[in-house]
């Protein structure tokens, strides 16, 4: 039967261990040596990364990155199809503005010529009264003063309703040329306002623009890191399964000695005659139980 060694054992890391001394933590599943400079874990799952728990990492990793770049390009998309809105809206408004005031201005336009046709007209209907009052005098009249005295002479009504006219008139000129003054001060506002909205709009345009290019930088900047974090993931994991790899090869090699080893043995063991090999067999029967008298109290290493 095949002899069974136990090594020192507990729950949980050991607090000291003799040098080369080795101890078993069941509680996480680690495997302890004693050094000089202290107690060192030398494997186990409890202290070094499996393959599985390596994948299952790196595919976390990778579903947390794809899901912040998701977010980050929806938001990104967002903002750029607010933006494009933005400008569609004032651009619109700028637009049907400039119609606005071009419609007033044509309307204004038209009923200056309509009034100034008027009174044209009205102007023209006068001088022909006044005409006809002077080709009714008896004698030419050369001044001004002769002219009004002759039409107060020969008719004062008309020459009342004239002068009402003409105070009525520039009344309603006045009043005319102070409500497009009023109109014009009016309009000017309103353009003052509108170039200040646009000026506005053309500042948030420019600040979206920038969160536009900062929010690009930092989805690019945090592609990079998770891109290297995962990199360096894998290398460390790649690097670990390598060493383990070449220390269980390390270990098969030292197996295959000790089995060749031994086999010699067998074989020289074999080819002695009986009573030598007995002889042989005895010393050793002796030697071990010698040996094993002396062992027995430390094979087992117990617990801390």
């Amino acid at each position: 039967m095949p002899q069974i060694i136990k090594i020192k054992r507990g729950n949980g890391a050991p607090v000291s261990l003799q040098n080369s001394e080795l101890a078993y933590d069941k509680l996480n599943k680690n495997l302890f040596i004693g050094t000089e400079t202290g107690v060192l874990a030398i494997g186990g799952e409890g202290t070094f990364a499996t393959k599985s728990y390596t994948d299952s990492a790196v595919s976390a990793e990778e579903t947390r990155a794809l899901a912040a770049e998701g977010a980050l390009s929806t938001s990104l998309n967002n903002e750029i199809s607010r933006a494009q809105d933005a400008e569609s809206d004032i651009a619109a408004d700028l637009a049907q503005e400039v119609l606005d005031r071009a419609a007033a201005v044509s309307a204004e336009a038209a009923l200056r010529v309509s009034g100034d046709s008027a009174l044209d007209g009205k102007i023209t209907v006068e001088k022909g009264r006044i005409d006809s009052i002077l080709a009714l005098s008896e004698q030419d009249k050369d001044s001004f003063k002769e002219l009004v005295d002759l039409v107060t002479s020969i008719d004062t009504t008309n020459d009342q309703a004239f002068a009402g006219y003409v105070l009525s008139n520039n009344a309603a000129l006045a009043q005319e040329v102070s409500d497009r003054q009023s109109g014009d001060s009016a309009l000017g506002l309103r353009i003052d306002g509108v170039e200040t909205s646009a000026t506005a709009l053309t500042s948030r345009v420019s600040a979206a623009e920038q969160d536009i290019v900062d929010l690009g930088t930092d989805l690019a900047a945090e592609t990079t890191a998770r891109q290297t974090a995962i990199s360096g993931e894998q290398t460390a994991r790649t690097n670990a399964i390598n060493t383990l790899t070449s220390r269980v090869a390390d270990e098969e090699s030292a197996r295959a000695t000790a089995d060749t080893s031994l086999s010699n043995r067998l074989d020289a063991l074999e080819g002695a005659s009986a009573d030598s090999r007995l002889d042989d067999l005895e010393s050793d029967v002796a030697d071990h139980e010698t040996r094993i008298s002396a062992l027995e109290t430390t094979i087992d290493g117990g617990t801390y």
